[in-house]
């Protein structure tokens, strides 16, 4: 990667282990990270901040990933939304998806999973623009 030309990854979770863990793989892999513990969190850092990527958890106090999807979408049209949870469903991963995701991932989080999930979304990004 050149310089400082990072993709840079918004992570929102509450649970500070996961935070710490997805945050320290993410930075290991080349990316740039950064995380809130709180879906509210997230949207003053997109006011500010733009992000290349954002991997949020689906069940947090307050405002649940699925709550925050459309405003995320809003906020940030072009950036890559990944939804992780440990409480999975068919119906989950579909509203997840009609709410602005892109992708779906179930904890527990296997880093190599995350790691090529990453890859393909950076991949399919770099085809968008191409007409």
């Amino acid at each position: 990667m050149a310089g400082t030309d990072k993709k840079r990854i918004l992570i929102i979770e509450d649970d500070e282990e996961m935070r710490s863990l997805i945050k320290d793989f993410i930075e290991e892999e080349g990316y740039e990270a950064d995380c809130v513990e709180k879906g509210a969190y997230a949207f003053g850092k997109l006011l500010n901040e733009s992000f290349d990527l954002i991997i949020t958890d689906i069940r947090m106090p307050g405002f649940s990933g699925l709550d925050i999807l459309p405003n995320l979408r809003k906020l940030s049209p072009d950036v890559t939304i990944v939804v992780i949870t440990a409480f999975g469903s068919e119906e989950v991963f579909c509203k997840a998806l009609e709410r602005g995701a892109n992708a779906y991932l179930e904890k527990p989080i296997q880093l190599g999973k995350l790691s090529a999930l990453i890859q393909e979304m950076f991949s399919l990004e770099g085809k968008k623009g191409r007409g």
